[in-house]
């Protein structure tokens, strides 16, 4: 039986794995730059989110989600415009915003390390307290997480497929010269990319918070699981990235179960290496191809 609860925890935690690295596949399958200050952007959502309610204000998650969601868009789409963008008329562009995006997330780290301190941050969860279902004990916190990752990947699903804004980006990420050739207009489809993709980093940090600790540097570890989910599903290649977050969330609540949290990453990467072996494109690297 408690398989089976270690088995729902391991969804819920892919779930949100999902819907960061979502954003990671977003940038890299449209402009094929890979986006290294997105693990600092997950924390800027959990920050944002422990000042919005628990720390200054004491809004509730309704009004806090609110408030936030546009703020992390506009800075995506801000920061893309004022960085990222000028970047793509130079040479070697490409290797250049990587780094450029390296030099953005140590900013973002010392800046949280100025603002808010060394001392670890907890976001309290909306809902406390378990409910048990046929003598398996599942915490409030987790359905709310499961459920709102869930809703999250399947209005990403339906926006990059029925709305024209999710047409525009699909096409660029296929062909950019294409895709301006025929009126695209590219400059914004990079800024709504770049924005949608704070978003989910952000709200991927608000989801995770109540389960760790805030931290200035607690990014890295996030961004790194999400380039595994990636490459493990396949570059640029978002319905990949469904299977692998998932497939590597179960994995990581059963090596946690069985021999310990500092086994996390080297299973991930054992697994990585395995898949890559019989498939270098991933899972589904339709894009990468």
């Amino acid at each position: 039986m408690q398989y089976v609860e270690v088995l729902i925890s391991g969804i819920a935690q892919g779930a949100v794995y999902c819907v960061f690295a979502m954003g990671l596949s977003l940038v890299y399958g449209t402009a094929r730059v890979l986006n290294f200050a997105h693990g600092s952007f997950f924390m800027v959502g959990a920050y944002g989110a422990w000042v919005l309610s628990d720390g200054y204000l004491g809004l509730n998650y309704a009004v806090m989600l609110t408030v936030l969601v546009p703020m992390l868009f506009l800075t995506g789409v801000v920061l893309e415009r004022a960085i990222i963008r000028p970047l793509r008329w130079g040479r070697n562009w490409k290797m250049t915003t990587m780094m450029v995006t390296l030099g953005l997330a140590f900013l973002i780290d010392n800046l949280n390390l100025i603002v808010f301190g060394p001392e670890d941050k907890l976001l309290m969860p909306l809902f406390e307290g378990s409910v048990e279902v046929a003598g398996l004990a599942f915490s409030y916190q987790t359905f709310l997480v499961l459920f709102s990752a869930v809703l999250i990947v399947v209005c990403l699903e339906l926006f990059l497929h029925r709305t024209r804004m999710g047409n525009a980006m699909r096409a660029v990420s296929q062909d950019m010269d294409g895709a301006s050739m025929v009126g695209i207009n590219v400059n914004q489809v990079f800024g709504y990319t770049f924005g949608l993709s704070v978003v989910l980093a952000g709200v991927a940090g608000v989801m995770l918070a109540p389960v760790y600790l805030i931290s200035p540097l607690g990014g890295w570890a996030p961004f790194l699981k999400a380039f595994v989910i990636v490459v493990f599903g396949g570059l640029g290649s978002t319905r990949g990235v469904l299977y692998s977050a998932f497939i590597l969330g179960i994995i990581e609540a059963f090596v946690i179960f069985e021999i310990g949290a500092t086994w996390t990453m080297p299973v991930w990467l054992l697994t990585l290496l395995v898949v890559l072996m019989f498939r270098p494109q991933g899972l589904l690297g339709v894009w990468a191809r």
